[in-house]
């Protein structure tokens, strides 16, 4: 659903920068067929990494219980994940500007 809702977006503002936002702890919470969906959350079996959107992943959970999921999907995502530990309020405005930055450059680069 991210994804829908960035692409309308993005026709409606073609000349913004989406950035998505993916808040979580990677463990699976959302039923599949009546199961549990294995193996990580149902939206990293349907994430496209292959989206012209930025993604940036923040590891929801805590040092001592996680199990690495958050991170797996950034891997499947191609994004980079971060922990609560690295966002102090000071530093997530500056981690946002690096990520869309980084996002125009990929882009300029391919053109």
């Amino acid at each position: 659903m991210a994804y829908e809702v960035l692409k309308q977006e993005q026709i409606i503002h073609p000349d913004v920068e989406p950035l998505l936002i993916v808040l979580t702890d990677g463990a699976g919470n959302v039923f599949d067929r009546g199961a549990a969906a294995a193996g990580g959350s149902l939206f990293y079996r349907r994430a496209d990494r292959r989206s012209n959107y930025r993604t940036v992943v923040i590891n929801m959970e805590h040092a001592s219980f996680d199990q690495g999921l958050a991170q797996a999907l950034a891997d499947h995502l191609e994004a980079p994940c971060y922990t609560l530990n690295e966002l102090k309020a000071e530093s997530l405005l500056n981690t946002v500007r690096q990520e869309m930055a980084e996002r125009r450059r990929n882009k300029e680069n391919s053109a």
